[in-house]
């Protein structure tokens, strides 16, 4: 039994040299019009990935601004203006550069308020998450208050440059922002964590 050696099929040639190289010339441009084209596509790709990436993270931007007002009881509260849920991770309100740790003592500080001669609204900022347009009331101060210049302080007070409320909130992409919400800025200070502070406000006393 005889085995028909293996042969190595070569490219047609024509015979014209000039032809020959015509043909490998032009073999070689499509191949690297070919790696070129798919390369401009993978550019292409990676680029529409990271708009849709900016995009869902534009959906999903916290921003927390102060509320206040003065209908009726004194209220001091945090919105999320932003579109997507706020995690606030710390919160601290300073009256004069000092920190207070709950609503009586920053009274007390602020103006002037007697303890137990007025049942006061309260509530904590640190560890809730706010939904896109919801609010978080966490002092109010009721007209009832037997000390009427308390009141009249505290309407003074909530929008003096001598109050700061500094929250450290995170997207649900965990960015995060910190902010003193008082000083009603459009651009919160970026950082990479939030960072407990050395009083932190507890929203009760």
């Amino acid at each position: 039994m005889s085995i028909e050696p293996e042969h190595h099929h070569e490219p047609h040639k024509t015979g014209h040299n000039w032809v020959d190289l015509t043909i490998a010339v032009t073999a070689l441009m499509i191949s690297i019009t070919s790696l070129i084209v798919a390369f401009e596509h993978s550019r292409t790709l990676e680029r529409m990935a990271d708009a849709n990436a900016r995009l869902v993270e534009t959906n999903s931007w916290p921003f927390l601004a102060y509320g206040t007002g003065n209908g009726s009881d004194i209220y001091l509260a945090v919105t999320n203006d932003g579109v997507g849920p706020a995690k606030i991770e710390s919160a601290e309100v300073r009256w004069k550069g000092k920190a207070y740790s709950g609503p009586v003592e920053f009274l007390e500080a602020c103006c002037g308020f007697v303890p137990k001669t007025a049942v006061l609204g309260m509530n904590i900022l640190a560890g809730h998450v706010l939904r896109a347009g919801q609010t978080i009331t966490f002092l109010t101060l009721p007209p009832t208050n037997p000390d009427a210049a308390t009141w009249k302080r505290l309407e003074a007070a909530r929008l003096s440059p001598d109050l700061s409320v500094v929250i450290c909130y995170c997207s649900v992409f965990d960015e995060c922002w910190t902010e003193d919400v008082v000083r009603f800025s459009l651009q919160p200070q970026p950082t990479d964590r939030c960072v407990q502070p050395a009083v932190p406000y507890k929203g009760f006393d």
